[in-house]
């Protein structure tokens, strides 16, 4: 047992998060901090313990690492650990939808990067508070600190061209909501072929989400149908179930201008199986079928 392995570990949870494979993923920064522990190094552990963090945020499960990061954060000397342990609590706290205790913790991240002095890690700090506004509705805001989370990724490969290509994505659904549409759907499509092309799949079903939304803004309904139809069915198999839940409402809208009230209503009987709670009714859904929400939609939302 050594610290070679443990990098070799850690190389390996990133190379597995980049392929898609989070559950690999996750079991190699496990090991890894299973391994520091081994080695009397908690500073390594705390490490490690960050670095499952993007694999538990992809399987859902990144709420369940908040207590260990909080641990991290108190007791760790090492910028770079500390940071990321703040980050990911502002991110587990941001997916669970508690904006105040995300925003506490980014604040933290922010502080402290400067002094990690990493691009990447400025560029994430970045995003993430363009999520953040974005989710509250704030597009001059979230706008902002993408165009500079951009900047910042300017010039990066590999993965971190991946993430630059989410980050255009939540740019070009800022141009969208602002209406910009043209500019957003070129932003969103850019995004789409990036991703495309580093074979990033289980990330396409989110731009295909703010492309069927686009065309459907810009009245193109055969594409936005397309994207939209696409987007659905990598969401069902990624079990993003905001992203199936905004995608079967705006493909409900898109059969609704197509003159398909048949098709329409098969997808708001899907929809209606998430909220089980509601007991919509065929009565119900024609009354959605006369509604439209695009011009109040926020598809960052819960």
């Amino acid at each position: 047992m050594s610290v070679e392995r443990y990098d070799e570990l850690l190389r390996t949870a990133q190379e597995a998060y980049t392929e898609g494979r989070f559950e690999a993923s996750l079991a190699a920064a496990q090991e890894a901090e299973l391994l520091a522990l081994q080695l009397g190094r908690t500073d390594l552990a705390d490490r490690a313990a960050c670095n499952c963090c993007p694999a538990l945020a992809e399987l859902d499960r990144l709420s369940e690492q908040v207590p260990r990061l909080q641990k991290a954060l108190l007791r760790s000397a090492e910028p770079k650990t500390s940071w990321m342990a703040a980050y990911y609590a502002a991110m587990a706290y941001h997916i669970a939808d508690q904006r105040e205790q995300a925003l506490a913790y980014l604040r933290r991240a922010t502080d402290l990067v400067d002094e990690v002095g990493e691009p990447a890690s400025t560029a994430a700090t970045l995003n993430l508070f363009g999520n953040l506004s974005l989710l509250a509705g704030d597009f001059e805001a979230a706008e902002t600190a993408y165009l500079e989370t951009l900047h910042t990724y300017e010039g990066f490969e590999g993965y971190r061209r991946v993430m630059a290509a989410q980050i255009q994505d939540n740019l070009g659904y800022t141009h969208l909501c602002t209406d910009r549409v043209a500019s957003g759907i070129s932003l969103c499509e850019e995004a789409r072929a990036l991703m495309e092309e580093a074979q990033a799949a289980f990330l396409l079903h989110e731009p295909l989400q703010d492309l069927c939304y686009g065309y459907l803004l810009a009245g193109e309904l055969d594409t936005a149908r397309e994207r939209g139809e696409r987007g659905l069915e990598l969401a069902l198999e990624a079990d993003d179930r905001r992203v199936v839940k905004n995608l079967l409402f705006l493909l409900a809208e898109v059969a609704v201008r197509s003159g398909d009230p048949f098709r329409a209503r098969r997808y708001l009987r899907e929809l209606a199986q998430y909220y089980p709670e509601l007991e919509i009714s065929e009565e119900m859904i024609d009354v959605l079928m006369a509604m439209d929400f695009t011009s109040a939609v926020n598809l960052r939302g819960s």
